[in-house]
């Protein structure tokens, strides 16, 4: 597959797109209200997605008329051949836009007639799909330029031939971590479905090789142990609940909520169908959308600088000199871990962050994102509106098995999306639930 770039002006710039892009944000507004009233899967979320997805077309478009044009020349980066049509033939598009608008639903782009994520990846970012220059290369980086130059004994660099000489029997398999957020001790078993899909999907491997394994903890891990151990691995996966954000306060909040399910004592496999949510509360006051923190970086801030992240913590693209990672932004939320809250940044320090985040928790992508990748991580995977745990669930399981199968992280969002679009049909949400910042050339076998 290939990727081609879609540079967009930093705000301020183009007045049309400006308008535009303020009519989206104002759009992606009534979420919470829709949600609150009609459910979260509803079909009418769909119908906001397109109308959001419509105005962010013309954004595009008012600034490059022939960005989606077929006969656009040949893409910024290809990926080797996995043989496989479905991945060979795709042609993403990688939006790259300054970070005050970076965190919009790109993935929504809908051209009037339908979304283009239905045929086309589409990645965000705030650099170019095009590698870093060699100096700021990470070690995945490197591997998978070398993978343009490795030759098969058929000729050819399809990833078959050459996975041999990506992965020789001598080197590990890449380790992913599994990390279970904050909750009580009966919620946790279906955090801990994730783990068991995610582990079932990567068994499937490439061409017969297991390209990853997952490690869950069998013990809480606490925010000290995640900054200690995650050199260690080259993915981190994190489950927490996806209809509303995680609080200290959850195992209390929630008593009425594990009486009720004790006093039913049906199966755990019946969860879903007794209470629809997966032991996930909605609770009574409206969802709080975080892509309001959009607007209020896009109107009150002005454009900001744009960062870019290196392998030694950001830099400036004004200055262009290095700078150390930032501290976390006051009153942004963070991974709440049992005994305590962890901030991208705080991974990132000493280069702790590994190249592949997905975090299934709630409103990942607008709020985590943009501080994953500049605090140092390559690819970043998250839900951007609120979602019942079990098609998160599934999405993550479909996610890893095209990982597991070679393609990269911004192919393998997409292929995702494919497989749950098939499985809830096209008017459910969860299809275009998720998005992808970073490099989407990530995949398991460079790491």
């Amino acid at each position: 597959m290939r990727w081609i770039d879609i540079i967009l002006p930093e705000p301020g710039i183009h007045q049309e797109v400006d308008g535009l892009l303020s009519e989206a944000v104002a759009k992606m507004a009534h979420i919470p209200e829709i949600q609150a009233r009609d459910g979260l899967d509803a079909i009418s979320m769909v119908e906001v997605f397109a109308e959001v997805g419509q105005l962010l077309f013309q954004a595009i478009v008012a600034i490059d008329p022939e960005a989606f044009s077929p006969e656009r020349p040949t893409g910024t980066t290809e990926a080797p051949s996995l043989d496989n049509p479905a991945h060979d033939s795709l042609r993403g598009y990688h939006i790259v836009a300054d970070t005050a608008i970076v965190d919009l639903p790109w993935h929504w782009l809908h051209n009037g007639v339908g979304f283009l994520l239905a045929k086309h990846p589409i990645c965000t970012g705030v650099t170019s799909a095009k590698l870093p220059d060699e100096a700021t290369q990470r070690p995945w980086m490197q591997r998978w330029v070398r993978a343009g130059f490795l030759v098969g004994d058929d000729g050819t660099n399809r990833l078959k031939g050459i996975l041999s000489q990506l992965r020789p029997d001598t080197a590990a398999d890449p380790q992913m971590l599994f990390v279970p957020g904050h909750t009580d001790r009966k919620r946790r078993r279906l955090i801990y479905r994730e783990a068991e899909a995610i582990q079932g999907a990567l068994e499937t491997g490439c061409h017969g090789e297991i390209l990853a394994r997952m490690e869950v903890q069998p013990d809480p891990i606490t925010p000290s142990d995640l900054c200690a151990r995650g050199f260690m691995y080259q993915a981190l996966h994190f489950a927490g609940p996806t209809s509303l954000p995680a609080t200290p306060s959850d195992a209390k909040g929630e008593a009425w909520m594990n009486e009720l399910i004790d006093e039913t004592g049906v199966p755990d496999g019946d969860l879903e169908s007794q209470f629809g949510l997966e032991g996930e509360v909605l609770g009574v006051d409206p969802i709080t959308s975080l892509l309001d923190d959009v607007t209020a970086r896009y109107h009150l801030n002005g454009p900001p600088v744009e960062v870019r992240a290196t392998a030694h913590g950001t830099a400036n693209s004004r200055s262009g000199e290095a700078e150390p990672p930032a501290a976390p932004p006051a009153n942004r939320r963070s991974w709440l871990l049992d005994d305590g809250p962890v901030d991208p940044e705080l991974l990132g320090r000493g280069g702790l962050l590994p190249p592949l985040i997905f975090s299934n928790s709630f409103c990942a992508l607008p709020e985590l994102g943009h501080r994953f990748i500049r605090s140092g991580a390559s690819a970043f995977v998250g839900p951007v509106v609120p979602l019942f745990s079990r098609p998160a669930r599934i999405f993550a399981g479909y996610f890893y098995q095209a990982l597991g199968e070679g393609w990269s992280a911004g192919a393998a969002v997409w292929k995702a999306a494919q497989d749950c679009r098939a499985e809830f049909g096209d008017e459910h949400p969860v299809w275009l639930s998720y998005g992808v910042q970073g490099y989407g050339t990530l995949a398991l076998p460079y790491l």
